[in-house]
């Protein structure tokens, strides 16, 4: 089983899945938001064992142990080590590490962007909709008195 956690993270940090069976190598696509999403997904369908929608304190230990690996290290973490961990992941502190902890982790790690000023460049957007909307409905209700 140790081998599949370590094969499969190896497989990320190789290749990134594009459509279906096409992959292409990752640091073509690794630091743009798209990329960054994929390397988060594939992540997450990795880890979360037991396909809840999120991943527990089990199953985060194959990921710790991995990440040491691939520095060619072997680490056995203590309840400590599994708790800080969690901390990092669990990126709103819910308590629950989500799919969206971790797609918010690689975009501020992998593409220096923050999420939350991606989600905030796409609000304008959305907000001057319906600004506009509630504006012209205002306007024609006043036009009616």
């Amino acid at each position: 089983m140790q081998q599949q956690y370590s094969n499969t993270y190896e497989s990320v940090v190789r290749t990134q899945v594009v459509s279906g069976q096409d992959q292409k190598p990752l640091n073509l696509g690794l630091t743009d938001v798209e990329g960054a999403k994929a390397v988060a997904r594939r992540l997450f369908d990795t880890y979360d064992r037991d396909r809840n929608g999120q991943i527990d304190n089990v199953e985060v230990v194959p990921m710790i142990v991995d990440v040491y690996k691939s520095f060619n290290r072997i680490f056995s973490p203590a309840r400590g080590d599994i708790d800080s961990f969690y901390k990092v992941l669990d990126r709103n502190q819910d308590g629950k590490i989500t799919y969206q902890d971790l797609e918010d982790l690689c975009i501020r790690y992998l593409t220096n962007q923050t999420p939350t000023n991606l989600r905030a460049s796409e609000a304008p957007r959305q907000s001057g909709i319906q600004q506009t909307q509630q504006t012209v409905t205002s306007s024609y209700r006043r036009t009616q008195y």
